[in-house]
């Protein structure tokens, strides 16, 4: 196989990982979709959508910086990814509110000031892999958009994601199921 061939080859990846990936890592926390390796340096939340309960995303803070990732149905052999950033762009525009298109670690990202409740702007990085029938999607939010070593921390998470897309049909782009790990929830006492 040729080099420029390797650099695609989902073997040679060093992740995001499939489910099925011989090469994915073990011991893992599962959140349905999506499960990690855990590291001690992030505090890990789940977030939950207003109105609906569900878990619609996990959130990894490491120091002042979050990512957040989300994974989504895509058919098998399809990249999704340059239209769901298209479409990002187009709705951010619609808002008045610029984007770059820059090239990162897995291809094609964006980098956005969005508002902030604050009236200031927020720089977010996004960014997409996508697998053989899915999407992870990433965001980085807070001084790891600009710090060189913060934002590799965050990749390295990122890279060590596991997708389980499991095999209920699903249209592209439908958000893939999370769920709370057993035992995850604690109570405090009054």
């Amino acid at each position: 196989m040729s080099e420029a061939m390797m650099s695609f080859d989902r073997q040679a990846n060093s992740g995001p990982w499939d489910i099925s990936d011989i090469h994915a890592p073990r011991d893992l926390v599962d959140f349905g979709s999506i499960a990690f390796v855990p590291n001690p340096n992030v505090t890990v939340r789940a977030d939950i959508g207003e109105g609906t309960q569900r878990v619609v995303a996990i959130s990894f803070d490491y120091l002042d910086s979050v990512l957040q990732v989300q994974a989504f149905a895509s058919s098998k052999g399809s990249s999704i990814w340059d239209q769901v950033s298209s479409d990002i762009v187009e709705s951010l525009s619609s808002q008045s509110i610029q984007t770059e298109k820059i090239i990162g670690p897995f291809g094609s990202a964006l980098q956005v000031d969005l508002p902030n409740s604050a009236g200031k702007t927020e720089r977010v990085l996004m960014f997409g892999f996508d697998g053989g029938r899915w999407l992870l999607r990433g965001t980085i939010s807070g001084s790891a958009v600009d710090d060189v070593e913060k934002r590799s921390e965050l990749y390295s998470i990122f890279r060590g994601l596991v997708v389980n897309r499991g095999q209920t049909p699903l249209p592209p782009r439908e958000i893939l199921p999370l769920v709370l790990p057993i035992g995850s929830i604690t109570t405090r006492a009054n």
